[in-house]
């Protein structure tokens, strides 16, 4: 028998030999050699060319073969991929040896492969054996790391200790565990070892040597185990030796293997095997306890259990059966020595089929593992699923019926208990993408048992609809000046394909001109150029969509883009400045005009609203119509200029508006001399006729006619002796006074306009006819109030005696540096006038020669203050320009004139300018023109020709200044009054002779003038009135003399 068996397995031997050199083809069986290792993707060996089924279906049918796994019985089709079209079957996971043939030596692995043809019924199915082939990956390893022993000193050379050896995953013939080396091997002892059936090994520590522990009690050594690899990995165990007494003999097991049979319906923790094993030592060494071996599979630990003390085998997983398989029990028996000897032994449990099992399907979807997958376009019998039907049962109870419940396919018996899933008629993926089918398989058992199972196959597409946009006609719009590459409209197409067949890739036709392109893989639609609504304010653009299947489809719709209107054209008024004219004193709401503009832009952007200041009188409405808001007065102001805005919504255009006040004569004449707190002129008794002694002002807001003027005595009881001129209004002397000293004549004078209705004002003209005498006694009067007050600052200066000296000193050193530093300029020079009286701080020598004393004459030239000293009977006065500037009223009288020379009549207009300014000339051979009275300005007492000073208010502060008169625009802003001298008024009289004389500057040298011959009427006494600005001149003797020696104000007048 045994050398029967050994023959047997020589012979086995011999083939696996055979096998693993070279690549068999037995019938359809492949064979493969494949080494172990974690690398994927190895190329394992070519299918369908081992298994020649190029000669079997023809090398035209040859290139339709798909391939895929049959999973029935090949729980390892796992750890590899086929490829479907080629056959290559390559690695999937990580192969390793160990772990697919854990305690064999010879290692091999079975798949079953399916072959179908797309276009014919072919189907095969091909066994494959892959050979693993053994890599030295694992080194020996020991179950601890270290042991310690104890060994008797008296034990004899030769002893064995036995130890756990190391465990080589590695179970080939060449790389498993093959040497013991105990290192150093300097000591007393020595390794035997023996293979065990798990892998693992008994090894023997023998002892070489006589122990003595009295001269040496431990030894520690490596023990080293190594396998065939080159070089050969190895793996340690450190022992520690402690010299004692030794076990030697293992359990021994009443047989080596053991063989059962269980059925499958055995109960739980029943015990199947009583395994009995016996030790020779003695005591502990000699009793034994069980365990099943930890190195074998979890399958067996967890379905079987020993008793530690009795031995006894039970179940504890209920058990199934399978045909042809065993279970494998490795059990160990050890005794309680201090080092336990163990042995072990194989129990071979066989599971008996008990009763009916339902069957088990097990599904192979030839496309994937998750679902099966054909073309819409498959013929009608086309293989897309295998089915293996699985029943241990034997008998009726075994026999297998199967159907399907999806009429697309049918199902056709390929063997017993085998079948395939074809296709039965034609499909359309548009209509179902996948299709659910349900296979149901029953066994002849009675009752009869059924199981059933389902699965997908997913419809693959083929390119058989065209592209079709979601609109045939898309409308967008975008705004005018875009950006290049703004987006206007996405446009999107659909295919009921699927893949490339419904991949699109969307085109613009030639009808885009270049304005416009799109993204063919989004379909959204972009500017290519700025576009103008002004120039083309709509397109109509073909797009193409075409899908990438063979042959390729495509579809197409229209885009219409109108281009939407920006505000990018701002207004334009059809002129750049408007003129327009409304009366003065219109009501508020008054029609002015109308502004006119357009915009090239549409809807709400052509849209113009018109606006305006609000700091003008007048309202724009947003449609151009310009009224007044308020009623207007011209003489407050007489023209308008503003800027008119025309907008829409974003800009703006600006025009100027020029509004001018037509003149309405509503104001009456304004009288500014005579005036009612001083209409009184003083006329020497010798004024010769036709000298004029005064003149009537006035003067009219409003222009043109209306400010045309009138004079006319309306009342009066001089008995003719004055006549006033109707235009010019001077009154003039028509008779002699010589007899009539000190009689006062009364003129109600009218000054009218002439505009329509006619505008009028009375005015009051008293005139008093003087003597030398008179003025001499004025004069007096005020030098006694200038005594008083130089009495007054005499005393103040002795109080602050040392201050004074300190100015004075000061004063004096600043004199003297401008004195020297307006060496060499220019003076003013002084002219006394014989009828001309001013009067000053008095000294004794001056009070006695007053009628003696000149006048002095000063002037602006260049606007540079000039400092002059002449002498006046013998008195220096000195004009200083550090003095503080003052103000005063100024009155101005003319003495009556009978009558005036009718060839060449004094201008005295020409004061008005300044141009005129200072100018002194003979009235009586004058040429200038006289110019129309509508040129001429009515004259301010600024202009007079002839002053003399009066303070605003007396000493005594009773009188008020007075109010001032209407100032006329035309002279700019009335002057304010800043100063008045403490001492009563003065007057300067101005004689008629002296007006003619041609070497005196008391005649003015302008007049108004007349549009209508000279007439010859008597003219009476003028006054005029005013404010003049001025810096005193301090006398040398220390007394002041208000004298308008440098005038501020603008306008010059000689004194």
């Amino acid at each position: 028998m045994k050398s029967g068996g050994i023959g047997r397995m020589c012979v086995f031997g011999t083939v696996l030999i055979l096998l693993a050199c070279s690549d068999f083809v037995f019938g359809q069986d492949v064979v493969f050699n494949l080494l172990e290792g974690d690398q994927l993707g190895r190329e394992v060996g070519n299918v369908a060319a081992k298994a020649g089924l190029v000669s079997i279906v023809g090398e035209q049918d040859f290139t339709h073969l798909r391939y895929s796994f049959l999973t029935t019985q090949t729980p390892y089709y796992t750890y590899f991929n086929i490829h479907n079209q080629t056959s290559l079957l390559t690695t999937k996971q990580a192969i390793d040896r160990e772990t697919l043939c854990e305690f064999t030596n010879d290692c091999f692995i079975k798949l079953n492969i399916a072959v179908q043809s797309l276009k014919t019924s072919f189907f095969k199915k091909v066994s494959v054996h892959v050979y693993i082939g053994d890599v030295n990956d694992n080194p020996p390893v020991f179950d601890k790391p270290v042991i310690d022993l104890q060994i008797s000193e008296s034990v004899l050379v030769g002893t064995s200790i036995t130890i756990d050896g190391a465990r080589d995953a590695d179970t080939s013939d060449k790389y498993s565990l093959q040497s013991y080396e105990v290192m150093p091997n300097d000591t007393p002892f020595e390794i035997n070892f023996q293979k065990k059936l798990d892998g693992t090994s008994i090894v023997r520590l023998i002892v070489k040597e006589a122990l003595n522990r009295e001269q040496r009690d431990n030894y520690h050594f490596n023990v080293v185990a190594r396998d065939g690899g080159s070089p050969p990995l190895s793996g340690t165990l450190k022992v520690n030796i402690t010299i004692s007494d030794v076990n030697d003999n293992s359990p021994k097991f009443s047989q080596s293997v053991y063989f059962i049979e269980v059925k499958e319906s055995v109960n739980l923790s029943t015990v199947i095997l009583t395994i009995r094993a016996t030790d020779l030592d003695d005591g502990k060494n000699g009793k034994v306890f069980y365990r099943l071996s930890p190195h074998q599979s979890e399958t067996v630990l967890t379905s079987f259990t020993i008793d530690n003390a009795t031995g006894d085998l039970s179940v504890i997983k209920p058990l199934k059966y399978v045909r042809g398989e065993q279970h494998v029990i490795i059990v160990e028996a050890s005794d309680f020595g201090d080092q336990p000897l163990t042995s072990q032994a194989l129990v071979n449990v066989t599971v008996l089929d008990v009763g009916n099992n339902p069957p088990s399907i097990n599904l192979n979807l030839l496309s994937s593992d998750s679902l099966a997958k054909v073309s819409e376009f498959a013929s009608r019998g086309t293989v897309v699923a295998h089915i293996a039907v699985d029943d241990p049962d034997t008998g009726k109870n075994g026999e297998i019926t199967c159907s399907i419940n999806n009429p697309a396919f049918s199902l056709q018996r390929l063997e017993n208990k085998e079948f395939k899933v074809t296709v039965d008629r034609a499909l359309d993926r548009e209509l179902y993408q996948q299709i659910h089918v349900t296979v149901f398989c029953s066994d002849s058992g009675s009752p009869p048992l059924n199981a059933s199972d389902s699965f997908f196959v997913e419809i693959e597409d083929e390119n058989d609809n065209a592209p079709i946009f979601e609109l045939s006609v898309y409308t967008a719009g975008i705004m005018e000046n875009n950006n290049i590459g703004d987006v206007i409209v996405h446009v999107q197409a659909t295919d009921e394909d699927e893949l490339k067949n419904a991949e699109l890739i969307y085109s613009l036709t030639e009808s885009s001109n270049g304005m416009f392109y799109i993204d063919e893989k989004s379909g959204i639609i972009r500017t290519h150029a700025k576009l103008d609504r002004e120039n083309v304010s709509s397109y109509s653009i073909v797009v193409m969509a075409r899908d990438q299947g063979t042959p390729p489809l495509s579809g197409s719709a229209t885009v219409i883009i109108s281009v939407l209107d920006k505000n990018d054209n701002k207004p334009v008024f059809n002129q750049s400045r408007y003129i327009f004219s409304v009366d003065e004193n219109a009501p508020a709401g008054s029609h002015v005009g109308i502004l006119y503009a357009t915009d090239s832009d549409e809807g709400e952007n052509a849209v113009i609203t018109f606006t305006g200041p609000d700091s003008v009188p007048f309202t724009i409405f947003p449609g151009g119509y310009i009224k007044t808001d308020r009623i207007l007065d011209r003489e407050v102001q007489n023209r308008y200029e503003f800027i008119a805005k025309a907008r829409d919504n974003d800009q703006e255009a600006t025009a100027i508006v020029t509004i001018s006040l037509n003149d309405k004569n509503d104001n009456k004449p304004q009288v500014t001399s005579p005036s009612h707190l001083n209409n009184t002129i003083y006329v020497d008794k010798h004024t010769e006729v036709n000298t004029m002694v005064t003149i009537i002002r006035a003067y009219d807001l409003d222009s043109g006619i209306n400010s045309q003027l009138i004079y006319e005595i309306v009342g009066r009881n001089d008995s003719g002796h004055f006549h006033l001129h109707p235009d010019k209004g001077q009154v003039i002397l028509k008779r002699s006074l010589e007899n009539n000293a000190g009689t006062s004549f009364r003129l109600d004078i009218l000054v009218s306009d002439m505009g329509h209705p006619v505008q009028s004002t009375p005015a009051t003209l008293n005139i008093r006819i003087l003597s030398t005498g008179t003025a001499a006694q004025t004069q007096n009067k005020s030098n006694n109030n200038i005594v008083i007050v130089a009495i007054l600052v005499s005393v103040t200066v002795v109080i602050s005696l040392a201050i004074i000296v300190i100015i004075v000193f000061i004063k004096r050193s600043d004199n003297q540096r401008r004195s020297r530093g307006r060496e060499g300029e220019n003076f003013y020079k002084g002219v006394v006038e014989n009828t001309a009286t001013v009067f000053a701080a008095p000294s004794e020598e001056s009070i006695s020669e007053k009628k003696k004393k000149k006048g002095v004459s000063f002037s602006l030239e260049n606007g540079v203050d000039k400092v002059s000293e002449v002498t006046t009977q013998g008195q220096e006065f000195t004009y200083d320009n550090d003095m503080q500037i003052v103000e005063e009223e100024i009155v101005i009288e003319f003495p009556p004139i009978a009558k005036l020379p009718l060839d060449n009549p004094p201008d005295l207009t020409q004061s008005c300018s300044p141009g005129n300014r200072n100018e002194t000339k003979d009235v009586s051979k004058s040429s200038t023109p006289i110019p129309s009275r509508s040129a001429t300005p009515s004259l301010s007492p600024e202009l007079s020709p002839k002053s003399i000073l009066r303070n605003k208010k007396s000493t005594s502060q009773k009188e008020q200044p007075s109010s001032p008169s209407k100032w006329p625009p035309s002279l700019g802003p009335s002057p304010k009054q800043t100063y008045s001298p403490q001492y009563p008024p003065r007057k300067l009289q101005v004689s008629l002779d002296k007006m003619q004389s041609s070497s005196q500057p008391h005649l003015p040298t302008c007049i108004p003038s007349s549009p209508t011959p000279h007439t010859n009427p008597p003219i009476p006494p003028r006054t005029f009135k005013g404010t003049r600005k001025f810096r005193p001149v301090m006398m040398t003797n220390g007394s002041l003399l208000l004298h308008s020696s440098r005038p501020v104000s603008p306008y010059e007048i000689s004194v």
